[in-house]
Parts: C-alpha cells; structure tokens; sequence
C-alpha cells in the first residue's frame, strides 16, 4: 500500500482571508485615511503619516500623538451544490495602531509607530470539508516602525525609517489517515467469493496544530512633494526574510491509538515570506475647500511562490513516509490597488471624508484555497472629523465586497488523496475512495464591514 506524505501539506499556512486588501494585507491604520479610501500618500495630514507615508510628518507641527482602533466585521462563506453551505466564524477583528511624531528641528522630525498590518483570521466548523486544507489559522503580525523625516526645502520632503516586524502563525487543520486506519483494520471481506486479506475501509482523520513564530527587519523609504494646490507622494517598503520555527502537535484519533507514535509533536520550520515588498504612489489637488487624491498601490505578493516545510522527526509506515519534509505552491502574483479619496472643509472644526477604491487579489484560481479564498474586490467609504484645539477625533466607515470566487476545475485544492490503494472486487466494485472532497465544487463569496476612530492630541 502506498500513501503520500500528506500529514504536512498546506500544514503551516496560517495565513487569513482577507476580505480588506490585497493578500492578507490590513491597510486601514487610521480613521480619516481609511474614510478617504487611503488615498492619502501625496497629503496625509496626521501622525498616520508613519504608516502611509513617512515624509509628510515633516510638514506637522509639534508633538502629536494618535490611536486608531478599527473594527472589522467579516462574512465570508463557501457554498457548494453538492457539500451544502459554510460560514467562516472568524467575523470579529479589533485592530490598534499608536503613532507618535516629535519635531527635532524645524527640517528634521521622528517618529514612532506600531501598527497590525497583516492580522486576519478564520475559523471553518468542525464538518467543513475544507478542513483538510485549513479549519482554523490566524497570522497576526506587528510592524514597529521607527522613522525619520527630512525637509529638504518648503516643498520637498523625505523619509527613511526600519520595520521591526514580529510575526506569529497558527494553523489547526485536518489530515486525512484513512489509509493508516484501514491498513490495521482487523475485519475482512468475506472470501469466497472476495479476495483473501482485504480489509474493511476505516475512515478517519489526524487534528493538526501548529505554532509558528519568527522576528525580522526590513526599511523603508519616502518622499512627498508639497506646493499648494499639487501634492506628490511616494513610498516603498521591502521584503524582509521571514524564517518561521515553531512546534507541531498532533491530535490522534482513537482508532490510530496504536499508531500514536507515528505523530510525534516536534519542531519545525517553514520559509514563508510573509510580508511583500510594496510600493505607492500619490498625486492630489487641494482646492478650497474639496481636496481629492488618487493613489496606486503595488504589493510584491508573487514572493508566495513555492516554500518548504522541514520536521525535526520523519516518521514512516512500513516504508512509506507519513511525516516528510513538504513543498508548499502558492503561485500568487503582484497586485495593484486603485484608490480615489475626498476630504472637504465644512468649516473649521468639521471635515467630510468620502472614497472609493478597487484591489486586485493575488491568489490565482489553481491555488485558491480556504486558507485564502481571495479575489479582487471594491469598497465605499465615508467618514467626517472634528478638531478644536490641541484634539482631534476622526471616524469612517467602509463597506467593502469581493467577487464571487470560483472554484474552478483547475484547482488544486478540490479533492485530496487518500492514500488507499485502486481494488475492484467482480460484484463488489471499488472498495477503497482514492480521493476525498476538500471544495469539490461553488464558490466562496464576501464582504464587510469596517468601521474605526482615530484619537490625536496635539502638545
């Protein structure tokens, strides 16, 4: 009999939908960008600067400090004509983000902030047939950014700053052990007529957990030009070299008790580079009182392409492996984002936010999964703020819906193989499924809501 090193496929990617931008990218760090569909790279006015661009806080006065929280609200399920209908349980997210920026000289300010910008989960039911992809998994990933920006003249300004990310993954899967669960079934078909020594099919299935964790640094670069009523944006940040280690355990079934050892909890690693390179760009007109700006936004996500998962323990049934080092395919592919944002002056407390945008995703059909059931969508959003004094608070809202994502014929995540050994029996047929549904057929389709307030006080 031979069965596939199945035990560590699609094992440690832990990584979430996301129903907000491309990849697993969260790009909503603060209230007044967020209303503005972010469009805010050429003119970001407030501390948030640190996130979309650091050049501009240059161009702010005194010390000021700022919290966002954003609150998400996600609905995404899979429907199948043949399998039925499932919901990701995964609905509630509470993002923070704290900046803080302080004038060194009148031409050389810092800044500090800490943001979650990939931090998205899922949670599948227990009887989800996609299960053997992903039931559960969570990325939650922090950005400490320091930066300093520097005033060239009244016009021109740039930045240059590192990223402290600190990334952390879980994933609780299934594995499919019908093979293993067969192979020491004590029942037989009867013989005569039926071959001798054929056992009965016993399903059944191994739980996987898995913990992952690994710190690294990347820079970032920015520039802003400003000359009233043009502004100008640009910024880049890279790709740091992500190399996750963590723990793996195993929750065996009560059938494969005697095979227990054959799933040692162990070590492993995974190279999977988590965080793209991503770059943006920005041009805005500040009329009196409406200002627009229109941003496009590249993130590098084709550096998913293939990864490795490598096991401190290799275990083997007779012979054929059941935990093996794995090669992960991703395939995805760079992304844009095309966003368009309004700020109008209602007066001089009162500022009205509006703004649309369109992302593109970068999961391909072939490796569509319900780890990432992505495709490209577009969002709404509104937003006002109010300032007086030394305070300001800023608040939006965003609707945000993605395509219908297929699963087309060409996935690679429809059906998984058993591991069981092609028998047909005259007038008994086939006695072993080869194959298992995973997402066999449908779609999955979203959408969201978001909703976030932004906190700056001025010293």
């Amino acid at each position: 009999m031979r069965m596939k090193g199945w035990v560590s496929l699609l094992l440690l990617l832990a990584v979430a939908p996301s129903a907000l931008a491309s990849g697993i990218l969260v790009y909503e760090q603060s209230a007044s960008a967020s209303a503005q569909a972010g469009a805010v790279i050429a003119r970001v006015d407030d501390p948030s600067a640190i996130f979309y661009n650091p050049a501009g806080i240059v161009f702010q006065k005194g010390i000021q400090f700022s919290f966002n929280e954003t609150y998400i609200y996600a609905d995404v399920k899979y429907k199948s004509p043949t399998l039925g209908t499932y919901k990701d349980n995964a609905q509630n997210f509470f993002i923070p983000a704290v900046f803080v920026t302080y004038p060194l000289s009148d031409r050389i300010t810092f800044g500090f902030a800490v943001t979650a910008p990939y931090n998205l989960a899922t949670d599948w039911s227990d009887d989800f047939p996609g299960r053997f992809a992903s039931r559960h998994s969570k990325i939650v990933t922090l950005d400490y950014r320091p930066v300093v920006a520097f005033k060239i003249n009244d016009h021109n300004a740039i930045s240059v700053g590192l990223d402290w990310y600190d990334s952390e993954l879980n994933l609780i899967r299934c594995v499919n052990s019908s093979a293993l669960s067969t192979a020491i079934n004590p029942h037989r078909l009867p013989s005569p007529p039926y071959p001798n020594a054929i056992p009965y099919y016993s399903e059944s299935q191994v739980s996987v957990d898995t913990h992952l964790r690994d710190q690294a640094l990347g820079f970032n670069l920015g520039y802003q030009y400003r000359n009233k009523p043009w502004s100008f944006g640009l910024f880049y940040h890279n790709r740091p070299t992500i190399n996750y280690e963590g723990h793996t355990s195993f929750k065996v079934p009560p059938k494969l008790a005697s095979l227990a050892n054959l799933f040692p909890g162990q070590d492993v690693a995974v190279d999977l580079n988590a965080v793209p390179a991503s770059a943006r760009m920005g041009v805005a007109y500040a009329g009196d009182p409406l200002e627009v700006e229109f941003d496009v936004t590249w993130d590098q996500w084709s550096s998913w392409g293939r990864s490795k998962a490598q096991f401190s323990q290799h275990t083997d049934f007779y012979g054929t492996p059941v935990v093996k080092d794995e090669a992960f395919i991703f395939d995805w592919k760079d992304t844009y984002c095309f966003r368009l944002g309004f700020k109008y002056k209602l007066n001089d407390r009162v500022d009205l936010y509006w703004g649309a945008l369109y992302d593109q995703a970068p999961v391909p059909d072939a490796t569509r999964s319900p780890v990432l059931p992505d495709e490209d969508r577009w969002s709404l959003t509104i937003g006002t703020g109010w300032h007086k004094g030394h305070f300001a608070i800023d608040w939006y809202a965003m609707y945000l819906k993605f395509r219908q994502a297929d699963v087309t014929a060409q996935n690679i995540y429809r059906y998984g193989k058993t591991g069981l050994p092609l028998v047909i029996v005259p007038g008994f047929g086939q006695v072993y499924p080869t194959n298992y549904p995973i997402t066999p057929d449908g779609y999955y389709e979203g959408a969201s809501l978001l909703c976030g307030i932004t906190f700056t006080y001025k010293f």
